[in-house]
């Protein structure tokens, strides 16, 4: 029996934030109750703190944040492609026709994240942390989910062809709507999943049976 998904909580912002324009940041800087809509470019900083922040067209260019923190927080088609966001922490986040391509979220922790409509092809989720996350109609094409650990990971309609699951298991996660023609891993990463009918015969090479036709 499939389990119940727990609802995925939605970024908690005032209605009324004031624009600001970022210029570079520093490490340990904080930023709270604002809208951004500037680029954000060539910068490094650490444990970068951001509480109910929506970006809004935000391109992220040459941009390293590792050990960031992300609060409610609204993307809003935003370009964060090859963005690097090691070891970063997220609650209440939701991605919306965002660009992600390449982008690396490795050994980050994600809380109640929403992606939506977004391009994130080849994006990177090695070690990730997944709780109570929703992929709706994305593009994860080549992404790598390699030793992730998830409670309540949705892939909903998106696109997964050729992704890395190995280590990464997909107990309660229902694949049945996804779009794909091959996924990369083991049989015992695949227990627990649903799919629909007509996927089973991608799979049944894992279990070491053969295909016999009259």
């Amino acid at each position: 029996m499939k389990k119940k998904n727990r609802l995925i909580q939605k970024p908690n912002l005032p209605e009324h934030l004031e624009p600001i324009k970022i210029d570079k940041l520093a490490d340990q800087s904080f930023y709270e109750k604002v809208t951004i809509n500037s680029v954000i470019s060539t910068v490094h900083a650490e444990r970068v703190r951001f509480d109910q922040i929506h970006f809004k067209d935000v391109i992220f260019s040459e941009v390293n944040l590792p050990f960031s923190q992300w609060l409610d927080v609204l993307f809003e088609n935003c370009d964060l492609s090859h963005v690097r966001l090691n070891d970063a922490r997220f609650n209440r986040v939701k991605f919306r026709g965002c660009k992600l391509a390449g982008t690396d979220f490795d050994q980050a922790v994600m809380d109640d994240v929403t992606w939506t409509d977004c391009q994130a092809p080849y994006v990177l989720c090695n070690l990730t942390e997944l709780r109570d996350v929703h992929f709706d109609n994305c593009l994860l094409k080549g992404a790598n989910f390699i030793d992730a650990s998830q409670r309540n990971l949705q892939f909903g309609t998106s696109d997964i062809h050729d992704i890395q699951l190995t280590g990464t298991s997909l107990k309660n996660v229902d694949l049945s709507r996804c779009q794909f023609t091959h996924l990369h891993l083991d049989e015992q990463d695949l227990r627990g999943a649903f799919i629909a009918s007509e996927q089973a015969a991608g799979f049944i090479q894992l279990f070491g049976v053969n295909v016999k036709d009259d």
